[in-house]
């Protein structure tokens, strides 16, 4: 290719023509960040998702940006609030994702649906941190209370907890043989990429089963 380029201008053109072309090949790269929460998010949240009372205080919650590919193939920009103390491995969780193009179809804060879990489950939204208790357990505080845990598509991963389907409309996904985008198995590298980095996986729990959430 050099011999073609010391020919003349119609060489370099080729030459430029195929550098052009591997830059439009080239894979999209992750892009991930991490920071203390936006003012405008602190105060969504207050309104929200977190409220005083909660076991952890808001000034140790983490604001992550980071892209991942849709259901539709396509690369989108999403965000989510974990613990601060976990923010750069959610980052390295997300950015090795990413690379196996594991398809996530929504990441949104909870806050988007004020909150409700019910309502983010059932939109198949990934979510990181939510004040609120455990299901069956008004009482007890949940880890997504504290920052230190993740659900991951949970629709088409639902929760099966004494013979019920959260979200109900998961209920065509209860059999975890159906290959569908985004679904989560024992053994499948993206449950691998949590578990090896000391995550617990619901999908492991013996006395009820919730295949989108992670924990640490």
């Amino acid at each position: 290719m050099i011999g073609l380029v010391k020919r003349g201008p119609l060489a370099a053109l080729c030459v430029v023509l195929l550098w052009a072309a591997d830059v439009r090949s080239a894979p999209p790269a992750f892009q991930g960040t991490q920071g203390p929460l936006p003012q405008a998010v602190a105060e969504r949240m207050r309104a929200h998702s977190w409220r005083h009372g909660c076991p952890v205080p808001i000034a140790d919650l983490a604001y992550l940006r980071l892209s991942h590919y849709g259901r539709d193939g396509a690369v989108h920009d999403g965000e989510l609030v974990v613990h601060r103390e976990l923010a750069a491995q959610v980052l390295e969780i997300f950015k090795a994702l990413f690379e196996q193009k594991f398809p996530i179809e929504k990441m949104r804060l909870i806050d988007a649906y004020q909150g409700d879990d019910d309502r983010s489950m059932a939109d198949n939204n990934t979510s990181g941190f939510n004040c609120r208790p455990v299901p069956g357990k008004p009482l007890v505080f949940s880890q997504h209370s504290y920052g230190r845990a993740l659900d991951i598509n949970p629709l088409v991963n639902p929760m099966l907890l004494s013979g019920a389907v959260i979200p109900p409309a998961g209920a065509e996904f209860a059999n975890r043989e159906k290959p569908v985008p985004g679904i989560l198995r024992k053994g499948d590298k993206a449950v691998r990429e949590f578990t090896s980095r000391g995550w617990t996986w619901g999908g492991d729990w013996t006395t009820m089963k919730d295949y989108q959430h992670f924990q640490k």
